[in-house]
């Protein structure tokens, strides 16, 4: 039976904590409550190992449980306890609060107080690895930029973090000329990537408006899909999303979609590249080699910029947007091995 527990954080202090000792095969939902939000944080996995690792979903405007497909999720649950959050304003959180309190620097905060809730339910000798994907990227590298926030965890995992739109923007576009004229010249939906090409050619990599700045977006799961068709990137096994769980998927849409609406404008000018040298705790950083939505030129550049002694970056050479899905067993195996090293 899947048993509810709510703990409660304000102003960063836990009003009060349990401990289990059935952690073999958790199923638990915490609750996390900061600064007017309650924010659900689905557990599953193997507890006993210890190690725990928050799952920062993409967005703005998606869910934990998204996350909670494939074979990727299931190889990490027989490893390690999976935390699969939804943040302020996204999933099934709710909360009173003010359009004004939804900022990458709260989110930030709210990724403090669950991991202070984490620890007092499950004891302060835990591991906590944060795992940030797209969207995630950048809010836990605002996390790990913030005060003494990375001394809370024993390591960073950034998979195709969007920490810096306007490098982001610039990235793709480079991406979108360079890939796509090498699929031209190899025959590969030549209409389709010549249109792309003219559109790419279009684009002020200097003044690129927020418009664009969504079209790239869109541009990007587009290119992603040609190569897949072509055989280039692997075929993603995804996951069905789950009508019977807890996440009620109207729900979801309706307040991600207003919450993104809320945050666009921070979103797209935010650059944290240059705060990055702060970093100093272990950081694997993984990406697809073919993500126009977040291109690995972010990667790359972040890797440079922490100061951590054991840093890694692992480009999946068959991989779009999501390597946990083109290649599930690799990306598994490249936590694994991070993990086992911190």
């Amino acid at each position: 039976m899947m048993k509810h527990i709510v703990l409660t954080a304000v102003i960063g202090l836990l009003m009060f904590s349990c401990q289990r000792t059935d952690l073999g095969n958790l199923e638990e939902t915490l609750y996390v409550r900061n600064n007017g939000a309650d924010m659900p944080a689905y557990v599953r996995g193997n507890g006993s190992s210890n190690t725990f690792i928050l799952m920062v979903h993409g967005g703005p405007g998606g869910n934990g449980l998204e996350y909670r497909a494939g074979t990727y999720a299931e190889q990490l649950e027989e490893q390690y306890a999976m935390v699969y959050w939804d943040q302020r304003g996204q999933g099934m959180s709710q909360g009173k609060y003010a359009d004004t309190e939804v900022t990458v620097a709260q989110m930030a905060d709210d990724l403090r107080a669950l991991i202070g809730v984490v620890k007092a339910h499950y004891g302060e000798d835990i591991r906590i690895f944060v795992l940030g994907h797209s969207w995630g990227g950048m809010l836990t590298a605002k996390f790990m930029v913030t005060g003494n926030n990375q001394n809370l965890i024993d390591g960073w995992i950034e998979s195709n973090g969007a920490h810096d739109i306007p490098k982001l923007n610039r990235a793709a576009i480079k991406l979108f000329l360079e890939v796509g004229q090498s699929q031209v010249d190899a025959g590969n939906s030549v209409a389709d990537w010549q249109a792309i090409l003219t559109w790419a050619e279009a684009i002020d990599t200097n003044n690129i408006s927020t418009e664009e700045g969504g079209e790239i977006n869109e541009k990007g799961f587009e290119a992603e899909k040609l190569l897949t068709d072509d055989g280039v990137i692997l075929e993603g096994e995804g996951g069905a999303f789950s009508l019977l769980g807890p996440t009620n998927p109207l729900t979801s849409f309706l307040s991600g979609n207003y919450t993104s609406q809320t945050i666009e404008a921070e979103v797209e000018s935010t650059s944290l590249t240059a705060e990055l040298s702060v970093i100093t705790v272990p950081c694997l950083f993984l990406w697809g080699q073919y993500d126009f939505v977040v291109p690995p030129r972010l990667g790359i550049d972040a890797f440079e910029q922490v100061q951590a002694q054991d840093k890694e970056l692992i480009i999946f050479e068959r991989s779009g947007h999501s390597p946990m899905d083109n290649e599930p067993d690799a990306y598994v195996s490249a936590i694994e091995a991070f993990i086992g090293r911190n």
